[in-house]
């Protein structure tokens, strides 16, 4: 149901005002929040979309380009830059550590979008956090990138709802043999950041796409050289993350809730798409899980366990 102008500011002022009381502090100090304790409306269309990369969305028109293409209602506002990180001076520049710059990302997408606040955040990087000159440093990607999260929705956003937020996983690094050395190591230090995103898209209420299997499976296809996409390799990212941003369908709930020796146990959604489950407490977030065992403290009551796919959506509950 779509609510009229008036109604949606209303609407919009009311929960974010909810959102803030559920934090973990206030509106005005709530950068240390690890989740949003409740799942926020989300535009169909109309959209302002920022998006977030590095030379994959430039290079050959970038994956942004291309999902403007698709997502033909909404605006995509695409600030992509070769050599981005996401936490790091690659080559000693500050300019291309997307954790200092952030800020001044998301004032230059609200002064393009003439001052209407922005409702999605696609954030595709961690190709260039996965040089080998970060090695010794890959252990400060994941922090940076949930630091990263904390930054967006600490955002005066108009005055209005922090934006949705969908974390992409980078894509494939082709083998040794043929990337440079400052690249090599870089395939198997993004493989091992894939769950690694997963579990940060569960737990910070972010929607979730998994690049690497797409492009990997294609490869020689899709990719000009060691990284870089084709227009082919664009329109399959552009694709995936259009369907995140469409989809509206919850899961299917869990069921079977136990809870025996402090461990709280449940059978696994039939649906395909699930990143992980979230366990709640008379509404509000407690724990959020990949799997589907948990330990918990003995004296929580009211337990549900809610599935939530990559798109963002959550199931009804299951209760104990």
């Amino acid at each position: 149901m779509f609510l009229l102008k008036k109604d949606l500011t209303i609407f919009s002022i009311f929960i974010y005002a909810s959102v803030c009381i559920l934090y973990t502090g206030s509106c005005t100090d709530n950068r240390n929040t690890i989740e949003y304790s409740v799942s926020l409306k989300r535009k169909a269309k109309g959209r302002i979309i920022l998006t977030i990369g590095d030379s994959n969305g430039v290079v050959n028109g970038g994956w942004p380009a291309e999902l403007q293409t698709v997502l033909t209602e909404d605006s995509v506002i695409n600030n992509s830059e070769g050599g981005r990180t996401i936490g790091f001076d690659n080559c000693g520049n500050p300019g291309w550590n997307t954790l200092r710059n952030i800020e001044s990302y998301l004032q230059e997408a609200v002064k393009e979008s003439r001052h209407k606040p922005i409702d999605e955040v696609i954030i595709l990087l961690g190709t260039n956090d996965s040089k080998a000159c970060f090695e010794d440093r890959k252990d400060e990607i994941i922090p940076n990138l949930i630091t990263l999260i904390i930054e967006i929705r600490s955002f005066d956003n108009c005055d209005l709802l922090p934006p949705h937020i969908t974390i992409v996983t980078p894509p494939p690094y082709g083998p040794d043999s043929m990337v440079p050395n400052k690249a090599h190591g870089g395939d198997k230090r993004v493989r091992l950041l894939i769950p690694q995103y997963r579990k940060v898209a569960l737990k910070y209420n972010c929607a979730y796409v998994n690049i690497y299997p797409l492009i990997k499976q294609k490869f020689d296809e899709v990719v000009m050289d060691h990284v870089h996409l084709t227009r082919k390799g664009h329109k399959i990212v552009a694709d995936a993350i259009a369907l995140v941003l469409n989809d509206w369908k919850a899961p299917e709930p869990p069921s079977d809730v136990v809870y025996k020796d402090h461990f709280l146990t449940w059978k696994p959604s039939e649906s395909s798409d699930v990143i992980g489950y979230e366990i709640t407490s008379r509404d509000k977030i407690i724990e959020a899980v990949t799997g589907n065992r948990v330990r918990l403290l003995s004296e929580i009551t009211d337990i549900s366990v809610h599935a939530r796919d990559g798109y963002g959506n959550v199931s009804v509950a299951a209760a104990l």
